[in-house]
């Protein structure tokens, strides 16, 4: 079986070594142009892992640009792998491969669509999601399910923890149904419309700009669902951008929503609309230590 492997970011290149490891035939690997970085943050390079494996590699703006249409239908895959990738795909690159084309989503599909799954899984309060696999066909996370397994969120996991699972289960998964694919008994199941629940849009980096009048809970959940291998939620102090990427938060009292409380060696504590965040890991101008950030004299500092 000729596979083609379309991806860009970690979680892609993690799946594409595990099947390459376990001996499957991956003839040509598709990935992100690196120009791309700007809107990935998870992206990856691939070029030691195609390398050393003698795999052709193709870096793209747009898989469906003609070019590379005609490259995957010289190349004729009889199964097209699509794991971590934002673009929709032509009718002309789904009706090349007999064995069809592979996607993955970590939602319960059918009941969440959309973009940036793993922070809406966060943001949206979701106690359970899953990975799913599917046949890619013209709609949007529309196709038929070829593989479903769930996971728990509990309040611990943020955006890192939850990535680390899908990864896991995607490995697992892939080095299951492959055989399956290839002898042509893999499950196939109808996606049950009935439990829709919505369409999730895209997120940009703006959307992680703190709101200090918000509750040290909505903040802190933020903070979880935006950080690795994502931007990061951000505020300003001293007139540049300070990453928040790991936060914990005191439901105690009415604050001053923004301003610097406590500095400790281990956290420092910031004021909200209900409550505080302590910040326990953050990023500032260069600097990701918290005592050489944060002064004793930057108490009662206005974060905005």
């Amino acid at each position: 079986m000729k596979i083609a492997f379309i991806g860009g970011v970690n979680y892609s290149y993690d799946l594409l070594s595990v099947i390459l490891k376990d001996g499957w035939n991956v003839s040509i690997v598709f990935t992100y142009d690196e120009s791309k970085k700007i809107f990935y943050s998870d992206i990856a390079s691939f070029d030691d892992l195609t390398k050393s494996n003698g795999i052709k590699h193709i870096k793209v703006m747009n898989i469906n640009d003609p070019e590379n249409i005609k490259i995957l239908q010289k190349e004729k895959p009889d199964l097209i792998l699509v794991m971590g990738w934002s673009q929709l795909l032509k009718k002309e690159i789904i009706k090349i491969p007999t064995l069809g084309v592979i996607g993955s989503h970590p939602t319960e599909l059918p009941k969440y669509k959309g973009r940036a799954p793993i922070p809406w899984t966060i943001l949206k309060d979701l106690k359970q999601s899953a990975l799913t696999f599917f046949y890619i066909d013209e709609g949007v996370d529309d196709g038929d399910i070829l593989d479903q397994r769930s996971f728990s969120v509990t309040d611990l996991d943020d955006s890192s923890t939850l990535y680390k699972k899908m990864t896991s289960f995607g490995e697992k998964m892939l080095l299951e149904n492959l055989p399956l694919i290839e002898n042509k008994s893999a499950h196939r199941k109808k996606q049950d419309n009935s439990k829709f629940i919505e369409i999730w849009p895209k997120r940009t980096k703006e959307d992680g700009k703190i709101n200090w009048n918000e509750t040290c809970i909505e903040i802190h959940k933020l903070i979880r669902a935006t950080t690795h291998p994502y931007p990061g939620a951000f505020t300003n102090f001293k007139n540049k951008e300070l990453i928040i990427w790991k936060s914990n938060y005191l439901d105690d009292s009415i604050c001053e929503p923004g301003v610097i409380k406590e500095i400790h060696d281990e956290f420092i504590l910031v004021g909200t609309g209900y409550g505080s965040i302590k910040i326990l890991e953050a990023s500032h101008d260069n600097k990701n230590d918290l005592s050489k950030i944060f002064l004793d004299d930057d108490i009662g500092t206005q974060l905005s």
